[in-house]
């Protein structure tokens, strides 16, 4: 039972597999990674029981296995291998693998592939078409704003979704955890059916990964299969076919398109260099950083004043230069929240769209509506 393969491959299967296996699992073989050699393919599978993947590439296959090892035990090893080949086998009366090179020779203990969990059928009810730098794009500019754990379940999770908007289809992601909101909106080439899906954060971030993986492969689209419960992301990267499914929320998203949740019409805006704005933020955080990272911000006389407010320590003041339009006023936020959308925006200028001092405030790159960050007002203290 043995087959031989090139070592970076199998690096990059067992690095994206492993971001699917549990990682405080009771039971041990959901720690471990499932592997078969079968006629002239490898086949890589691991979950948590809420997101799962399945990874298939063609390598020299002399005799037919399958086995589980555990995937942290399994990775460690083949990062420290040099050798351009690898050759694996295993021993079916011990459950033993076998890893050789020509310097190396390890033996692990696994767990019978019989007893590992069966994944899910890939959903047929509905399918569509993505290109993966709209995938990747849309991921990384609102996962940021959801928090792994929340009071609600549907906080956890990121909306994707399609949206007809001026005459054409747009892919709009949607993130949150009550305090901000951002959304993403992308003009895709390919076009689709309506749609809206909301999957946990997690496992849009291991998604995430694979598009990124497979962008530097110069793979350009990805399919979405998906039912009421599950959607799957079927990828073809070179030789290597990777199917990831995840579990939805069968909640309904919150409706953040409304007038007090995501204001349009607007008092004042303002437009600040984002390098100016970060590096103001970031002084004021020293005094603020244990009460919600809080700043003000005040308009006077064509300049921007970052404060820390009162604190029980001392005051600390910065300014820096604006463009305004419309009406003066102060606000206190989470700057913490600012600095995040700055960290994924492309502009060298960040707008701040304000209503008033109690309304929420919406951030934008100028001259680009597709990206939005809500963020709600705070009081000092």
């Amino acid at each position: 039972m043995k087959i031989t393969i090139n070592t970076a491959k199998l690096n990059d299967i067992v690095d994206i597999s492993s971001r699917f296996v549990a990682k405080n699992a009771t039971l041990p073989i959901l720690q471990n990674i499932y592997l078969k050699a079968s006629i002239d393919n490898l086949i890589v599978r691991a979950t948590d029981m809420e997101k799962y993947i399945e990874i298939e590439t063609p390598c020299d296959i002399k005799l037919e296995w399958a086995i589980t090892i555990n995937a942290k035990m399994f990775s460690d090893i083949i990062k420290t291998i040099e050798d351009e080949q690898i050759e694996i086998s295993t021993d079916p009366q011990t459950n033993t693998m076998i890893i050789k090179t020509r310097k190396d020779n390890f033996e692990i203990n696994g767990i019978s592939a019989n007893e590992y969990v069966a994944l899910p059928d890939v959903p047929q009810e509905n399918t569509i078409t993505l290109d993966t730098q709209s995938l990747s794009d849309g991921i990384e500019k609102v996962e940021y704003s959801v928090t792994e754990k929340n009071f609600s379940p549907v906080l956890t999770w990121v909306l994707m979704k399609s949206k007809e908007e001026n005459w054409s289809k747009k892919l709009v992601f949607v993130g949150t955890d009550s305090f901000r909101l951002t959304e993403y909106k992308t003009n895709s080439s390919i076009q689709w059916d309506d749609f809206s899906l909301i999957i946990p954060k997690m496992s849009i971030i291991d998604i995430k990964k694979i598009s990124d993986f497979a962008k530097e492969k110069e793979s350009e689209n990805v399919i979405v299969k998906y039912s009421n419960n599950l959607v799957a992301f079927e990828f073809e990267i070179n030789d290597m076919k990777i199917l990831a499914t995840s579990l939805l929320i069968q909640w309904n998203f919150p409706d953040y398109e409304k007038e007090e949740i995501m204001p349009t019409n607007f008092n004042t805006k303002l437009i600040i260099n984002k390098d100016d704005c970060e590096k103001a933020i970031k002084k004021i955080w020293i005094l603020t950083r244990d009460i919600n990272n809080y700043i003000e911000l005040a308009i006077d006389n064509g300049e921007a004043i970052v404060s820390s407010g009162k604190t029980d320590k001392w005051m600390w003041k910065t300014n820096i230069p604006i463009l305004m339009e419309w009406e003066s006023v102060s606000f206190g936020v989470n700057g913490r929240y600012i600095t995040d959308f700055i960290r994924t925006m492309e502009s060298d200028e960040i707008v701040f769209n304000i209503v008033d001092n109690q309304r929420p405030i919406i951030l934008q790159n100028k001259n680009n509506t597709n990206y939005n960050c809500v963020i709600r007002p705070l009081l000092n203290g």
